[in-house]
């Protein structure tokens, strides 16, 4: 029988309801991890579970906001009552705000920084112990081209992407000795219900929401979106031992938009 990347290993994935988070889950089980999964979408979420379930892997799903220190502290406890251990995470929740920062609100400021940051805090404050108790394993989060590039009425998300990545350059310092490594995947446009939402909210004139498509995948040079399989497929890379010399990195998953 063929050895699959990620047999024998235990995980946590957050924003599991759809897009890259749904393929993450369902490639991780696919290469053998069993997983914890998290989502404030129910009826997404769960969904996403049968699915894995349906191609013969095992995951458990937590509904709750990610930004919650409760739902996270019940995650870890599941992970550890039900498998006895955690290898990896993968926090991929988060959420964007289409404004510029004066026409963003204290509230909604507040918000996205507890999904998109305080929601990856907390999967180390409560995960790592238990990775380290473990002996070891990874952690990745989801970033973005954004943590590195500026976009039109997007500042909070941009803020927030650029906290992910040097939390986890600061966390992949203070664990390396502990045998965890941490690293940030950084998708450009891809093509989820996110992606969507943004830029038919960026709209403006006579511009079309498809005409916004092509010129938004003109600006990649592989002139495409990615897939959210091919994002999952990069946070598996980081999560498996094919990445053994990597930590506190962030691989750009981006059709060359950073390289213009």
């Amino acid at each position: 029988m063929t050895s699959r990347s990620l047999d024998q290993r235990f995980g946590i994935i957050t924003g599991t309801a759809t897009g890259i988070g749904r393929a993450g889950a369902i490639r991780f089980a696919s290469e053998g991890a069993k997983l914890i999964t998290v989502d404030n979408d129910k009826v997404e979420g769960e969904r996403t579970v049968q699915m894995v379930k349906e191609l013969g892997g095992t995951a458990f799903f937590i509904h709750g906001d990610v930004g919650n220190p409760e739902t996270i502290m019940q995650a870890v406890f599941v992970a550890k009552n039900e498998f006895g251990r955690l290898d990896l995470i993968w926090g991929n929740a988060g959420i964007g705000i289409f404004k510029s920062a004066p026409e963003t609100t204290l509230e909604e400021w507040q918000r996205i920084w507890n999904v998109n940051v305080t929601g990856n805090f907390l999967l180390a404050k409560y995960g790592i112990p238990l990775i380290i108790e473990s002996g070891g394993g990874t952690v990745v989060f989801t970033a973005s081209v954004n943590a590195f590039t500026g976009d039109r009425e997007w500042a909070a998300y941009c803020a927030t992407k650029g906290a992910i990545v040097a939390l986890a350059r600061a966390l992949a310092i203070d664990h390396a000795s502990q045998g965890v490594r941490v690293n940030c995947v950084c998708p450009a446009s891809t093509d989820t219900p996110l992606q969507e939402k943004w830029l038919k909210g960026r709209l403006h004139g006579d511009l079309t929401y498809e005409q916004a498509v092509l010129n938004d995948k003109k600006a990649h040079p592989l002139n495409r979106y990615a897939t959210p399989e091919e994002v999952a497929s990069a946070a598996l890379f980081l999560s498996s031992n094919e990445s053994s010399f990597s930590t506190g990195s962030a691989l750009m998953v981006d059709g060359g938009l950073t390289a213009v």
